[in-house]
């Protein structure tokens, strides 16, 4: 069986819409220095999107109670700033997330490990950016639950991702949450009870990973070509996209009210929409929202 390593991201039924290819020689972003270092993270900004690095290589980029707090922080910040449209977050070194770090006192803070779990899968699910995980390689048991609560992600073909914690007498339960809304109870179910590795090739035949790169160098070219394609979505929109799928996945009975007010806000004077009409009218059918002046004149 093969797998297809191109997706396209439909922007627009013109035939110059930007599409989402892993083979595209689209020039790669250079990114900027680091703006700021934290007890196991990076963070590097350049125009609309931030990565976050996870840097505890020698830990398996593994979360301990501080990086979890500051992972929280850092998303609550983001969440607020207007200059921020897109989150990356990745790892350095050989995996992507190894999970909680055992080597802490795991009984003596049980408590405030799991609420430390629960506000950072909280702050990056509720985050009104768009969130890409750019999974570099195996995540386990809590990086597996940090990589499917981040609205699109992309892994590298080496990667796998293993909810391991029955075979230490524990069971994912902060993470469950993400993994049986986005894999489905069954799969979920199944990963869970028998800690198997589950890789990329089938979680993207699912539609839960949207690309699979051949090794990494392949994935930085997906992740530079999808965040260039996410370029073209303007940031209050992409904003309202995710709180719409918000209010149907929760089952919320105002999902329609919710809905019509959007409706009116979106062609509101000052509105995204009305520059963006505005322009595509002109024929300036793809937007670079970064550069567009409605976002410098608020």
């Amino acid at each position: 069986m093969t797998f297809s390593t191109t997706k396209s991201v439909a922007m627009s039924p013109d035939d110059d819409a930007p599409s989402f290819d892993i083979n595209s020689s689209r020039r790669l972003m250079s990114h900027s220095e680091v703006e700021s270092r934290g007890n196991g993270y990076e963070v590097l900004q350049q125009a609309g999107t931030v990565r976050i690095l996870l840097s505890r290589p020698e830990r398996g980029n593994a979360l301990s109670l501080s990086l979890a707090k500051d992972l929280t922080q850092l998303f609550q910040t983001f969440s607020s700033q207007h200059s921020v449209h897109r989150i990356v977050l990745t790892g350095k070194g050989k995996y992507f997330c190894s999970g909680m770090d055992l080597g802490e006192e795991l009984y003596e803070d049980a408590t405030e490990r799991c609420l430390a779990l629960q506000d950072l899968f909280g702050a990056i699910d509720a985050c009104p950016k768009t969130t890409v995980a750019a999974i570099n390689g195996p995540a386990f048991g809590g990086g597996v639950g940090l990589a499917f609560v981040c609205d699109i992600r992309v892994a590298v073909s080496t990667s796998f991702f293993c909810l391991s914690e029955v075979k230490l007498g524990l069971c994912p339960a902060t993470v469950s949450r993400f993994i049986i809304r986005e894999w489905g109870v069954s799969l979920a179910r199944m990963a869970m009870l028998t800690a198997r590795k589950i890789h990329p090739q089938a979680l993207q035949e699912m539609g839960v990973l949207h690309a699979v790169a051949l090794d990494e160098e392949a994935l930085k070219v997906v992740t530079e070509n999808l965040l260039d394609d996410l370029g073209f979505a303007a940031p209050q929109a992409s904003a309202w996209c995710k709180a719409l799928t918000r209010k149907t996945r929760n089952g919320n009975s105002d999902h329609d009210q919710f809905a019509r007010q959007i409706s009116e806000t979106m062609v509101a004077p000052g509105s995204e929409s009305e520059y963006g009409v505005a322009q595509f009218r002109r024929g300036r059918k793809n937007i670079r929202w970064e550069q567009a002046e409605c976002l410098h004149t608020r």
